[in-house]
């Protein structure tokens, strides 16, 4: 675990279509409007329209996301913790 924690992380965007990003060490949902995900650096949710996952590796930690992106927002640790019980509890509702 502390190996995938130890990856370089980074972001490309290109025109706001298409995004590649390394460093990924977890995906927790995804749909055509919100990715959630977690890197290196912290929690990490993508924000857009039309947001389709084209390439996703965790164990390369690449994740390469096509569509409209509006927003890049990072969590800190703490509340990364709380995004991730809310994520279950929507799960087994």
């Amino acid at each position: 675990m502390e190996e995938k924690m130890g990856r370089k992380h980074m972001l490309t965007l290109s025109d706001r279509e298409k995004l590649s990003i390394t460093g990924v060490t977890e995906v927790f949902s995804f749909d055509e409007e919100v990715i959630e995900l977690e890197t290196g650096k912290g929690y990490l949710e993508i924000k857009g329209d039309g947001l389709h996952i084209i390439k996703m590796n965790i164990d390369d930690g690449e994740v390469i996301v096509e569509g409209t992106v509006d927003e890049l927002i990072y969590h800190d640790n703490q509340s990364q913790g709380k995004k991730k019980g809310a994520i279950m509890s929507k799960l087994f509702k």
